[in-house]
């Protein structure tokens, strides 16, 4: 990788940005699949919440340690990087894991999202999902010109509201087992759509940016929880044999509509 850092065509680091996606949607998939396995159904969505929120906290994080320590050190930085990738590696490794089942499912590599749609209380959740993450993709691509332009505000301010949004989803997380003690399950995911929808229709309206931070915070909150929640009912339904198809499925869909609020907005 050292070599390449250095090199004057962006095209490897192009090739290394694709490879780490491609894992990284791997690992999002086994994770997914493994924690259904392990977890039953009642604490699957208060752990998806969880991990949702550390994962965040972190990626926010990273990219602040990240970019300090490449200035001082390409090889440092990138050698703690792989590091931790194997430790990580290490860790899912040490997992308990379950017994293998004996029934392979027949079917294409889409089978998991035939399941989902063809699931009478499944596709309605799936069908919001997906409206939610076009709607996420959306905001993604217009939020740089409603800061920039519209507001005439900062570079720093978009930053600010990026690191805004990922707090709101660690709080949401963080949230899961306390809001859906109290809701349930139905009343949580009302409640996520309801938060999120606040912030994006009040994104329209074009408030000044500290207004727009606290909207911004909502759409994380409501993020986090409806995707833990969802994402519990959607595996624990899910018979073992298909949960990695089924997670594989809905990561491809969601893959393939992110391209579409950018290109929308």
């Amino acid at each position: 990788l050292l070599p390449l850092l250095g090199a004057p065509s962006p095209l490897p680091l192009y090739l290394l940005g694709f490879l780490f996606a491609f894992l990284e949607a791997l690992r999002m998939v086994a994770a997914g699949a493994l924690l259904a396995d392990l977890l039953p159904k009642e604490a699957l969505a208060r752990a998806r919440g969880q991990l949702g929120a550390f994962y965040a906290a972190a990626d926010a994080l990273s990219d602040l340690a990240a970019g300090l320590l490449f200035t001082r050190s390409r090889p440092w930085t990138v050698g703690l990087g792989s590091g931790l990738l194997f430790l990580a590696a290490g860790l899912y490794r040490a997992l308990p894991l379950p017994p293998r089942s004996s029934v392979r499912p027949e079917g294409r590599s889409l089978l998991g999202l035939r399941f989902l749609w063809e699931s009478p209380s499944l596709r309605p959740l799936l069908l919001q999902e997906a409206l939610l993450g076009l709607a996420y993709a959306f905001f993604a691509g217009l939020l740089p010109f409603v800061v920039l332009r519209s507001l005439g505000e900062v570079s720093w301010i978009l930053g600010l509201l990026g690191a805004v949004q990922s707090l709101g989803g660690a709080l949401g997380g963080l949230l899961v087992g306390a809001v859906l003690g109290r809701l349930g399950e139905g009343g949580t995911l009302r409640l996520a759509l309801g938060l999120a929808g606040l912030g994006l229709l009040g994104t329209a309206l074009l408030p000044p940016w500290p207004l727009l931070a606290g909207l911004t915070f909502l759409l994380g909150a409501g993020g986090a929880l409806f995707g833990a929640v969802a994402g519990a009912v959607r595996l624990s339904q899910a018979p073992p044999e298909l949960r990695g198809r089924v997670a594989g499925g809905f990561l491809f869909l969601s893959g393939a509509l992110a391209p579409l609020g950018p290109l929308l907005g």
